[in-house]
């Protein structure tokens, strides 16, 4: 069996393999005191760390959605690796919401930058905002959030997330890696855990449950 330490290093060298192959720099944790932030919320803001790969492709690939009709939405998006990965499955749209401006900028080069012969959705964009301002699209959705904040500000996405599904019924899907404050996302919306993994957990709302 791999050690703790040896599990890191191959795990950084996929990393770094995917942003060779792609021509892109998704690689590097940041930390909120070196950032410029859009908002009021760096208060309840985690440092940046990007999801690897090979969890994102694993998880994206068994989604039982109709990509073509869905939205993917990553809050928390950072330097974009999360967008890139979606963005080899056939979504609708793929937005990233993030508050720090330099993030923001990195992943919009990574973004143009990105080469892939597979890739299957281009609609990719990066928005410089606090996900408590951003503005869900009404189409279904699939959101993304690899512990991105703390309980206060999930709170007011949870709690938009729910009146937008009033509003507007239809599919959801949320994907909570980390999932710190999963007792939430049952508490503040309507969508019910079917699944709870090593490293995430997903939730899913359907109208005509």
């Amino acid at each position: 069996m791999l050690t703790d330490v040896l599990r890191n290093a191959l795990g950084e060298a996929r990393c770094r393999i995917f942003d060779w192959q792609h021509g892109v720099h998704t690689c590097g944790n940041a930390y909120l005191t070196d950032l410029t932030i859009a908002g009021s919320n760096i208060a309840n803001a985690v440092h940046y760390h990007p999801s690897h790969p090979k969890f994102l492709f694993e998880i994206l690939s068994s989604l039982n959605i109709d990509y073509r009709s869905t939205t993917f939405v990553d809050f928390g998006s950072g330097k974009g690796r999360v967008l890139l990965v979606a963005s080899e499955f056939p979504f609708a749209e793929i937005i990233g919401v993030e508050f720090a401006t330099e993030l923001h900028e990195i992943a919009s080069r990574n973004i143009q930058n990105y080469r892939s012969k597979t890739q299957k959705c281009e609609k990719v964009r990066s928005v410089n905002l606090d996900a408590a301002d951003f503005q869900l699209p009404p189409t279904s959705l699939v959101l993304y959030l690899f512990n991105p904040f703390g309980a206060a500000v999930l709170t007011t996405v949870l709690q938009k997330l729910q009146a937008s599904i009033e509003s507007n019924p239809r599919e959801v899907l949320l994907i909570y890696g980390a999932p710190f404050h999963d007792a939430l996302i049952e508490q503040k919306t309507s969508l019910k855990c079917v699944e709870r993994g090593r490293f995430h957990n997903a939730y899913r709302f359907a109208p005509h449950l």
